[in-house]
């Protein structure tokens, strides 16, 4: 009887309930409900068809079958005292225990029903005993229906509570099907005599062993966490219906005329049509059974849409649908039930049965959220059990005795009654829930409100929205009268006044109390303020909220500045309180402006260390060619200096001093270029000519260092490349290998230039030394801007080489060899075309 999907949000409970247990928990409250209901129905359905002569014959029929509902009634009157007591433990001890006993007091007061000698045998003490037994179910009826509600609800994940609690009022329909249905099958199986002489204790007697399944399923359940809560928060009520008395009266009250519709519908187009049906109309009573059967179906299908409805919307709703469909029943019950028509009379109590399930089904939802967790179980079993009576306890009595002495119209009108006050409670509990939830948002507010501490307050505006309404309505441009009459803007902020602020508004302002700042806006305006002309703009604009930074004047004299934030109603009536707030930014706009003073100093910063830079990039990469320049110049003058002069050889110095110095002039000229935001000038090269180029140009410090060059061209190809730039990296990294083994033997001085890669986009040159290597640490930092390993160095030459091939459309890396010394990798593009042009939009689109 369970639907998966109904069970499907338990992957999202509490971590304390996991998927079996709530299984276990909408199982025993689905189950306990319907053993219940069987034990109840079978009562209900044994009145209307044999209890009568068994136990209060009389001379008129419709007098033992209204003795017969009297006994039923009985029942309900001890419901609100079962209620009372199982709601005292219940709210007390706990919900699982009392569930049990109030199953078992049911089981063995059914039971013995079906042991009970008949009116012939023991005379008055049979309908005694009857009554007693029955006073015994109703006990334990009381606190059944509420403990299994708020086992199912207390468990319920957010937004499921109604789907979890309709669990409980599905075994009323469960529990009749049950009953009836092992009534219509002793009916057709027994002839009258073995049914009136031993048939009908049957069901009674198969009680006993419903009764121990529903034991079993709530052994093993655990106390809900709404309960687990309360009593970890307080401790628990001494007398809980003295509470419930005392603090929710009208919670109680609205509860019991809730219920009222429910109850009454049920037992009239159940018990009083059964008997009504199969006396008066005189249909057999397995034609009639049947259809009360295939009719209970319709209320089945309408508790499930009835608590998915009120999981989406307030279950009060649902509600008034309900009692809508018992006045509908009302209405049609005379025509509907007297016609006479068996397939009318079916259609007739679908119906009735079908909005039976829309007025009890949101009722597990609805009822225990009038009373707190603490006295819940006793509020609720007090509520629904005093409905009970009102709209239960007498209904098929009453029914009858209107049938018989007014006839149906008069039932049905009745009926209609029930569902009418049940509609008044379920009007007045919205009503007062949301007067409730009103109260609360007001509470909430003034506690934010006291309690911000952010400048709050309410500024009336009525009187200058009337004038603003009366200027649209004679169709006067409001924005240019504020232009042409700035007096107008002095007369609106005078209209704009203060009714209440928080506390921390009265330091903003610069006042010794709340009521000094109460009053007119204008006396905390500068002069040409323009607040009160914004908020006029925006009120005739029709907008719906303003924010503004302005400027204010405290009491002192001492100017704030402010973001102003108004947010107008929409309801006109609202103009005399609207919501305001005031941010003090004075220190924001202060900061702001000390911020711009600082980037105008750390600009000019900027520059300066830009130039710096530069110049040291300069000096770094101008100084190795001017070394060269001296050097050969001064090999020049010495080679002219010898007797006689060997011209070749100052010739050849001479001609090297010249390549150096035009180097020297490239390397400045491109620096220039590069301030100026010139661009490169790029040109197909070929990599290894490129690369010996740079080692010839590097040959007197090779050799003054003793160091052996290899070349190792694994791989050609060609590159798009600025000449002069690639040139200086490479000589600039062969330099760094030459520093950095100048600590080790002549002999094992070695650096070796590698062109290679397997890659068809790219070419990679390699230049590795046989130094120490670069400590760990340090490889990370290589080519930031100023590091340098050396105590004397500038630092700056690993970054502007990394800088420029990267410009390049390449990169450039660093790491230690495992033979030793350190390897730097040149990663450039290959070049794809000949044309220098298409070869520059090339390397453009790499250097992005």
């Amino acid at each position: 009887m369970i639907d998966s999907a109904i069970l499907t949000p338990a992957r999202s409970f509490r971590p304390s309930i996991d998927r079996p247990m709530t299984v276990r928990v909408l199982l025993s409250s689905l189950i306990g409900t319907s053993v219940e209901f069987y034990d109840f129905y079978i009562y209900a359905t044994a009145a209307s068809l044999i209890f009568g002569p068994l136990f209060f014959p009389a001379s008129v029929s419709s007098l033992e079958l209204i003795g017969a509902y009297a006994s039923f009634g009985i029942a309900f009157i001890a419901r609100p005292l079962g209620g009372a007591v199982f709601g005292h433990f219940g709210d007390r001890v706990g919900r699982k225990t009392t569930l049990m006993a109030s199953l078992l007091m049911m089981g063995i007061s059914t039971a013995a029903i079906g042991l009970l000698p008949t009116y012939a045998v023991v005379g008055w003490l049979a309908p005694l005993l009857l009554c007693m037994l029955r006073f015994g179910q109703g006990l334990a009826l009381g606190g059944e229906w509420t403990g299994a509600v708020l086992l199912a609800l207390e468990n319920a994940p957010p937004g499921w509570k109604a789907r979890f609690a309709m669990f409980a009022p599905l075994g009323a329909p469960i529990g009749f099907v049950l009953a009836n249905g092992l009534f219509l099958c002793l009916t057709l199986a027994l002839s009258p005599e073995q049914f009136v002489d031993w048939g009908w204790r049957v069901p009674f007697l198969a009680s006993a062993p419903l009764v121990g399944m529903g034991l079993w399923v709530r052994f093993n359940l655990v106390e809900t966490p709404e309960f687990q809560e309360a009593m970890a928060e307080a401790q628990p009520a001494n007398v809980p219906l003295v509470e419930v008395l005392r603090d929710h009266m009208g919670a109680v009250v609205a509860g019991v005329f809730g219920v009222v519709a429910c109850f009454s519908l049920y037992y009239t187009v159940t018990a009083f049509a059964l008997g009504y049906g199969t006396s008066t109309l005189g249909y057999s009573r397995p034609t009639f059974l049947m259809v009360e059967l295939g009719a209970i179906g319709f209320m089945a299908v309408a508790i499930i849409l009835a608590c998915w409805l009120s999981d989406r919307m307030e279950p009060e709703r649902v509600l008034i649908y309900g009692c809508f469909g018992t006045i509908v029943s009302g209405i049609a019950l005379s025509p509907m039930l007297g016609s006479g028509s068996l397939f009318v009379i079916f259609l007739f109590l679908a119906f009735s049965l079908f909005s039976m399930g829309f007025v009890n089904g949101p009722l597990g939802a609805w009822l225990p959220g009038l009373f707190p967790a603490r006295v819940r179980y006793t509020g609720t079993s007090i509520a629904f059990n005093i409905g009970g009576i009102i709209g239960g306890a007498f209904s098929p009595v009453a029914a009858q005795a209107l049938a018989d002495y007014s006839g149906l119209v008069a039932v049905g009108f009745y009926l209609a009654i029930t569902g009418g006050m049940s509609w008044v409670a379920f009007d007045a509990s919205a009503r007062r829930r949301t007067l409730g939830a009103l109260a609360q948002s007001e509470k909430r507010y003034r506690s934010i409100f006291e309690q911000s501490h952010v400048s709050l307050g309410e500024v009336e505006l009525a009187e200058l929205y009337q004038r603003i309404e009366k200027l649209r309505n004679d169709r006067v441009d409001i924005s240019a009268l504020l232009v042409s009459d700035p007096g107008f803007g002095n007369e609106c902020s005078q209209l704009i006044r203060f009714v209440d602020v928080n506390e921390a508004t009265v330091p903003l302002l610069g006042c010794a109390s709340r009521h000094d700042v109460l009053g007119s806006i204008d006396r905390f305006l500068p002069p040409s303020n323009d607040l009160a002309v914004s908020i006029v703009t925006a009120m005739s604009n029709q907008v719906h909220n303003l924010e503004i930074e302005t400027k204010l004047l405290r009491h002192d004299g001492r100017e704030v500045i402010v973001v102003f934030y108004i947010a107008f109603p929409d309801d006109a009536a609202a103009y005399d309180r609207v919501a305001c707030a005031m941010i003090d930014v004075t220190q924001r706009e202060q900061a702001k402006e000390a911020l711009i003073v600082a980037q105008a100093e750390l600009a000019r910063a900027s520059r300066v260390a830009t130039v710096g830079a530069i110049s040291a990039s300069i000096a770094h990469e101008v100084n190795q060619p001017i070394g060269a320049v001296v050097m050969f110049a001064q090999a020049c003058v010495r080679w002219l200096q010898t007797s006689p002069p060997d011209l070749a050889a100052a010739t050849k110095a001479a001609e090297r001093a010249v390549e150096h110095s035009v180097r020297a002039s490239q390397i400045i000229q491109r620096t220039r270029e590069r301030l100026k935001g010139g661009g490169k000038r790029p040109e197909i090269l070929d990599l290894g000519e490129l690369v010996l180029d740079v080692v010839g140009l590097l040959e007197r410090e090779t050799t003054s260092g003793a160091t052996t060059v290899r070349i190792d061209f694994a791989r050609s190809g060609s590159v798009v490349a600025d000449k002069v730039e690639l040139q200086q990296v490479v000589a600039n990294l062969i330099t760094n290998g030459l520093h950095a083994m100048k600590d080790v033997p002549d002999a094992s001085r070695e650096i070796t230039l590698q062109i290679h890669g397997d890659d068809s986009e790219f070419l990679k040159l390699s230049v590795r030394d046989r130094g120490t290597g670069v400590d760990e640490a340090n490889i990370t930092k290589l080519f930031t801007p100023f590091f340098t390993t050396k105590g004397d160095g500038m630092g700056m030459g690993l970054a502007i080489c990394k800088t420029i091939v990267e410009a390049h459309g390449g990169s450039l890396s660093a790491r230690n060899h495992g033979e030793g010394g350190a390897i730097f990798e040149i990663v450039l593009p290959i070049a794809t075309s000949g044309d220098p042009a298409a070869a520059s939009e090339i390397v453009h689109v790499h250097a992005q």
